[in-house]
């Protein structure tokens, strides 16, 4: 399926720029699950974990801060650090 793209960008450098079905931001309020169609926002990130689900496949990233942009099925997170932690496959999760 993957119909969202998101990209994380870092002062460094773009991190990631890849296809997704299901993203789960980290936002300062709590977490903000994101499918394909979502209504445009921008918003504070937290620090936390982001999760990025293509299939049965669940990519998590660390992320410290920053803002997240909702667009036209592009999900861009801007951030001071993100590092990337486990990629867990399975049973998908139901939305």
């Amino acid at each position: 399926m993957a119909n969202l793209q998101v990209v994380i960008v870092t002062p460094e450098k773009a991190v990631l720029d890849e296809k997704a079905d299901f993203i789960v931001l980290p936002m300062v309020d709590g977490e903000l699950g994101v499918l394909p169609l979502h209504a445009p926002l921008i918003g504070r990130l937290g620090t936390g974990e982001l999760r990025i689900t293509v299939g049965t496949k669940v990519q998590k990233w660390n992320v410290s801060g920053g803002f997240a942009q909702v667009r036209s099925n592009v999900v861009t997170v801007l951030t001071s650090r993100a590092t990337v932690g486990a990629v867990v496959t399975g049973s998908p999760a139901p939305h």
